[in-house]
């Protein structure tokens, strides 16, 4: 009985964990400018982890008070990958930065930075 009770504490603490550990995720953030007018923003999320990840929350701010890209918590399977798209218009050098947090517990996993002129 013992022995069981031992095993199963043994087993608990195991699965606890796992549940902190960061997802091992690559990114790549990329702004080109299209035309004079026109600024191209795109982000590649890879899981290059063994299982799924966590819920992620990506966003990609510019200096506004909104961000230009921030959709929905999602959870990457085993090495796939998600591509985020969108451009501006504007004449100015643009600087974007990349946050991706965990989701559930708000731990930042990765941040970046580019600009374009």
């Amino acid at each position: 009985m013992r022995t069981t009770f031992l095993m199963l504490l043994l087993a608990l603490a195991t699965a606890c964990e796992n549940s902190n550990i960061t997802p091992h995720l690559s990114t790549d953030l990329t702004l080109r400018r299209t035309d004079p007018t026109t600024v191209s923003i795109v982000v590649h999320v890879k899981n290059d982890g063994d299982r799924g990840t966590v819920p992620i929350d990506v966003a990609v701010t510019t200096g506004a008070t909104q961000p230009v890209i921030h959709p929905a918590a999602f959870v990457l399977n085993h090495q796939e990958v998600r591509e985020l798209k969108t451009s501006l218009t504007t004449t100015a050098s643009v600087q974007a930065t990349l946050t991706v947090k965990e989701a559930e517990r708000g731990l930042i996993v990765v941040t970046k930075t580019a600009r374009v002129q």
